[in-house]
């Protein structure tokens, strides 16, 4: 049966309403959620956040905050020490000396500590006298009499030494560090060394039994020419134990000048 022209077009706009009524019908259902629950429709809340994008412009303090701030500790202390000066070594500078160097020193000194580093001010007094004797310049030969040693005594000669250093500590426990650093510093140089020349046996081979001071040489008793400082130079390296959060014992060993071994403690305050 063929359809009028008027029939297909009811048919064709049956269709179409039936296919909008759903439609409307969904977007009605919508709308009306939409009411009941207008919370669904705020957007959601931004996460929390941190640092610079919260407005915390100062975060790096904020971040230093978070740990505890260490003050600086200031600090008396005292220490011994003993220098040591091998015969091998002044006689690096003389054909033949007395002896070594081995001598009892004593100071103070004034720390600065902040965590694991030290500003340490220290005043130190040692003897730096070997023994009285004959000492044989370098090159020199005790059977030439322009050559013979000269007899020499050593009148308290010492020094007081003050320096500063730069130390730091790598904890090895709660209560043990190893210690280290360097400093320099300056020494004032006091007591003398006076010399007489000296007559030696013919065929000498031990000065110190083969010769004499001779009371009529030219030179006798007479002031070496010392200079009034010295320089300091402070190398050390040991351990330090802490027996309390205030106090510090160190044992110590190194260069300052000369070499040393020694012990110091510390009371912080």
């Amino acid at each position: 049966m063929q359809l009028s022209n008027g029939a297909t077009f009811a048919m064709v706009a049956t269709a179409l309403l039936a296919m909008a009524v759903p439609a409307r019908a969904r977007a009605q259902s919508d709308d009306d959620a939409d009411e009941e629950d207008p919370a669904s429709a705020e957007p959601a809340a931004d996460a929390p956040r941190e640092g610079i994008e919260a407005g915390g412009f100062d975060d790096y303090e904020t971040a230093s905050d978070k740990q505890k701030k260490i003050a600086p500790e200031f600090g008396l202390g005292v220490r011994f020490r003993t220098i040591y000066i091998p015969k091998f070594v002044l006689e690096l500078f003389y054909e033949e000396a007395t002896s070594s160097v081995f001598k009892p020193g004593f100071g103070l000194e004034f720390s600065r500590r902040k965590g694991n580093f030290e500003l340490v001010i220290g005043v130190e007094y040692e003897n730096l006298s070997p023994d009285d004797g004959f000492f044989l310049g370098k090159d020199d030969d005790p059977n030439v009499p322009e050559q013979a040693p000269d007899y020499v005594v050593f009148d308290d000669f010492s020094w007081v030494a003050a320096d500063v250093a730069f130390l730091f500590s790598a904890p090895l426990n709660k209560q043990l560090s190893f210690r280290y650093g360097a400093g320099l510093g300056i020494g004032v140089v006091l007591g003398e060394v006076r010399q007489t020349d000296s007559t030696c046996a013919a065929g000498t081979d031990d000065i110190q039994t083969d010769c004499m001071a001779n009371p009529n040489a030219m030179q006798v008793d007479e002031a070496a020419d010392l200079p009034p400082v010295l320089p300091v130079v402070n190398l050390m390296a040991g351990l330090q134990w802490r027996p309390a959060e205030k106090l510090t014992i160190n044992f110590e060993t190194g260069l300052r000048s000369v070499p040393f071994l020694g012990l110091s403690s510390v009371l912080y305050f």
